[in-house]
C-alpha cells in the first residue's frame, strides 16, 4: 500500500524479532519459516498436514508485492 499509493512514505518499522518459529514451538506448535518462494507449497501442505495449529512465518522483501491488499479509500 505504502508502495504503490504513498511513493514509498513508510511509517512501520520492519519486524526483526521475535522468531516466530521458536515463539511458535515454545508453545507446543509447529512452526515453519518460508524465506524462498519455491518453498510455498511444501509449507503450506505441511501445515495442512499437522492436526493442530501452526504458525507459518513467511519472510518476505520490504518491497514485495503481498495480496490480497485494499484500496485506501
Amino acid at each position: 500500500m505504502q508502495e504503490f499509493f504513498y511513493n514509498r512514505r513508510y511509517v512501520a518499522t520492519p519486524l526483526r524479532s521475535p522468531d516466530f518459529v521458536l515463539l511458535a514451538q515454545a508453545h507446543g506448535l509447529t512452526g515453519l519459516r518460508v524465506t524462498r518462494r519455491e518453498e510455498i507449497p511444501d509449507a503450506v501442505a505441511r501445515a495442512r498436514a499437522e492436526p493442530g495449529s501452526v504458525v507459518v512465518e513467511f519472510r518476505v522483501e520490504q518491497e514485495d508485492s503481498v495480496y490480497p491488499r485494499l484500496v485506501p479509500a
